[in-house]
């Protein structure tokens, strides 16, 4: 009786460490994930910055033009 609770202490706990090992690879897969991810937010960001920036000084020239047709009376 002792032997047989032994071993399925010993199944339960090789199988315990199994599902702990694949947890732990998933862990480190989801990890190197969202760093992935996170650079190309970052990155994206940063797109978004510019086309604002491009935005702005587009807009200032189309003002700009605007008031020079204004002056012009046309």
């Amino acid at each position: 009786m002792a032997l047989e609770n032994l071993k399925l202490l010993e199944e339960k706990l090789g199988d315990f460490i199994a599902r702990h090992a694949k947890v732990r690879t998933e862990n480190t897969q989801l990890l190197g994930r969202i760093s992935s991810q996170e650079r190309e937010h970052a990155l994206l960001l940063e797109r978004v910055e510019r086309y604002e920036a491009e935005r702005r000084e587009m807009r200032a020239r189309l003002d700009k033009i605007i008031r020079e047709f204004n002056r012009l009376g046309v």
